[in-house]
């Protein structure tokens, strides 16, 4: 079997664009895949469109040598590369599983659960009773685990969605040393959340890099009391002695990882034991390959996974087909709103179903879901008006 094409469409998801990917054979069997990103869309698909020049005429089933090449022949590496690199490997992954009829899970060793966990998120609100409501609902929803942002940090910051007419200056707040007054607001968002749901709900933080090492070790401190199951890259994802610094000072655990790269980027964070739960992304690490061996380093350290992934149906169900075999996963991201799911059903067949907070792990051969290109295609590509970013 060789590599006869690579196709790629770029379709609006909402509030970002989605790259979906499919790798052709001369033997007829496709591999599918996704990879999002709120930005720099185009300068991925112009990487995949590279790096498919590479596997043209090559043997598909070699996943493990071309997650090799693709990334050592680059020379110059970082995320953009192995974001391309992510889509590549997830459709091989999916093309080999088709090819043998078999999930992905039983090509990376079978289950080790038959159900992955997941969680969802829910806006910080204006005040604690909305916050305490938002989680609520969640919930009531069937959810047993549940992420906000930052409270009070979220109204000036710069919009990403991609279709919002304005753009307002973010607030970046590293350098500056926050009055005490405001750690004890952000508690109170999280007492009247803990009193809400009790003690059996997992609630996380995600603070998107917006600290310094100061202003979050005195947030950890704040929060103690409310059993935050972890709270999510406090200060800069790319500063190995800030995140440690904080960890050490922390009683809740600290995770970080979504913008670490592949393992090779990840593997001082988590041989410093910077952070206790590591988050990787399927569709920026390296895909499942580089993963992978992300979560054997971090087992090998005592590390629990809590893979990052607020985006689409095939790249949900690439993350969940490896989570699904890992003894140290805790946790995984999901986006499963009612207004993500139109997009899901719309680009998918059999798109992956979260039943009470739960994935339930199944036989379908690759990934699973399969692309509805005839709708992809009339839902293209939407211009991505920040440009500037933020953190």
């Amino acid at each position: 079997m060789r590599v006869t094409g690579v196709r790629q469409w770029i379709a609006d998801f909402g509030f970002y664009n989605a790259i979906y990917v499919r790798i052709e054979t001369d033997e007829g069997v496709v591999g599918e895949a996704e990879v999002a990103m709120r930005r720099r869309t185009r300068s991925v698909a112009a990487l995949i469109e590279e790096l498919s020049e590479y596997l043209i005429g090559r043997d598909p089933t070699r996943i493990e040598q071309h997650a090799e090449r693709m990334y050592r022949d680059a020379f110059l590496g970082g995320t953009l590369l192995t974001i391309g690199i992510s889509a590549i490997d997830q459709a091989l992954w999916d093309l080999n599983g088709r090819a043998l009829g078999v999930p992905v899970h039983r090509l990376l060793g079978g289950k080790f659960r038959d159900r992955v966990p997941v969680y969802t998120h829910a806006k910080a609100g204006g005040s604690p009773e909305e916050l305490a409501a938002e989680i609520r609902d969640r919930v009531d929803r069937g959810f047993t685990a549940v992420k906000t942002t930052l409270p009070g940090f979220y109204e000036k910051v710069t919009s990403v969605k991609h279709d919002r007419p304005a753009l307002i200056p973010a607030r970046q707040t590293e350098t500056e040393l926050l009055p005490t007054w405001t750690f004890k607001v952000i508690a109170e968002y999280f007492a009247a959340a803990r009193e809400a749901v009790g003690p059996d709900v997992h609630l996380m933080l995600d603070c998107h890099g917006r600290l310094n090492v100061a202003n979050a070790i005195r947030l950890c401190e704040a929060l103690a009391p409310y059993d935050l199951t972890f709270i999510e890259e406090p200060v800069p994802a790319d500063r190995v002695d800030w995140m440690l610094e904080v960890s050490r000072r922390s009683t809740t655990p600290i995770a970080a990882g979504e913008r670490w790269g592949n393992h090779f980027a990840s593997a001082p964070f988590i041989g410093a034991h910077a952070v206790a739960v590591v988050q990787p992304d399927v569709g920026i690490c390296g895909g499942i390959t580089a993963a992978r061996k992300i979560a054997t380093c971090a087992e090998v350290h005592g590390l629990s996974i809590a893979f990052h992934n607020p985006f689409g149906p095939l790249q949900s169900a690439a993350t969940w087909q490896l989570a699904a075999t890992l003894p140290n996963l805790l946790i995984s991201e999901s986006m499963i709103t009612p207004a993500q799911m139109q997009y899901w059903e719309r680009y998918t067949e059999d798109p992956p179903r979260v039943e009470n907070g739960e994935w339930v792990v199944t036989d379908a051969p690759g990934l699973g879901p399969r692309l509805r290109v005839e709708e992809i295609v009339k839902h293209p590509f939407k211009p991505e008006l920040d440009r500037g970013g933020t953190r």
